[in-house]
């Protein structure tokens, strides 16, 4: 398993134990990651933090029917003011983290992230409805921030795993399920089942989550329980800047402001921070931004 995915972009598995509700889900990021980071350079310990940002944006993403996107979201006074990470109900993701110059090689997650807060939003195409919860950023790493996450927002009894370094990421998330009215007999079993797994959880190295075959790991944490491992579903970066997107960004700005740039720099050009995909937009491009019934979504400068 671990030689396959080596060459692959990234795969999710969904597993449940079979008599008992608790449902979970393991994904290992190879070639989807060292893609992804290859637009920008990062410190370790903020490349890290990225990669179990990405990593959970799949994890929280698997846990929903809807299609559409979902954005995780960091903003605080530490090292690093903002991360974002994103990922699709295809299982198409992007990131990017803007961390001050210098950061430490070997930054806590304190000290990269600080006084902030942690914001999930899901935003469903289908519907044109919004999500968003919100947490502050006070546990000792990002699966803590999530589990608070999931405890306020969801209110669902979860714990989170998560490894990533230069190469690959990998991330683990158990759930447990609401279930119907049942005996003290059955509700104490589960609930000791339940405990049984926090406490694997617990003693478990994420490490594991990017060295270990899927079935090793599943092993580590469910023991003796009967535990249903699905088929994979494959995970890859993908950016989703487009012309058209940029014009709008742009439009949204105003004539003026756009008029001013091209007085100043002869053109307006923008970057894509997320894959560095480079923009152009001359005089024209800017003029047909603004004219009635004119299309802006190929300017004729485009890079």
């Amino acid at each position: 398993m671990a030689e396959a995915l080596a060459s692959g972009d990234g795969e999710l598995r969904r597993f449940i134990l079979e008599r008992h509700p608790v449902r979970g889900f393991w994904i290992r990021l190879d070639g989807a990651w060292r893609s992804l980071r290859s637009f920008h350079h990062y410190e370790p310990a903020v490349e890290a933090l990225l990669g179990e940002a990405v990593t959970a944006s799949v994890l929280l993403a698997a846990t929903l029917k809807f299609e559409g996107t979902l954005t995780l979201q960091i903003t605080g006074d530490g090292l690093v003011g903002l991360l974002v990470a994103q990922c699709t109900h295809e299982f198409e993701i992007r990131a990017v983290a803007r961390a001050d110059a210098g950061t430490a090689s070997a930054a806590s997650f304190r000290q990269l992230v600080g006084d902030g807060r942690l914001t999930v939003t899901v935003e469903a195409e289908e519907r044109s409805a919004r999500y968003q919860g919100i947490v502050a950023l006070e546990g000792a790493s990002l699966a803590a921030c999530l589990e608070a996450y999931f405890a306020t927002s969801e209110q669902l009894p979860t714990r989170i795993a998560l490894s990533a370094d230069g190469a690959r990421t990998g991330g683990l998330l158990l759930q447990r399920l609401p279930t119907r009215p049942q005996g003290e007999a059955l509700a104490a079993v589960s609930q000791g089942v339940w405990e049984d797994l926090q406490a694997r959880m617990a003693a478990f190295d994420p490490a594991l989550l990017r060295l270990a075959p899927v079935e090793q790991v599943l092993q580590r944490v469910c023991g003796e329980h009967d535990c249903r491992l699905f088929g994979g579903t494959p995970v890859r970066f993908a950016c989703r800047c487009n012309p058209a997107r940029v014009a709008g960004l742009l439009r949204s700005l105003g004539a003026d402001e756009m008029r001013s740039i091209l007085a100043e720099e002869g053109a307006v050009s923008v970057t894509c921070e997320f894959c560095g995909r480079p923009y152009q937009f001359d005089a024209i491009d800017i003029e047909r931004l603004f004219t009635a019934g004119a299309s802006p979504d190929t300017p004729s400068s485009l890079n």
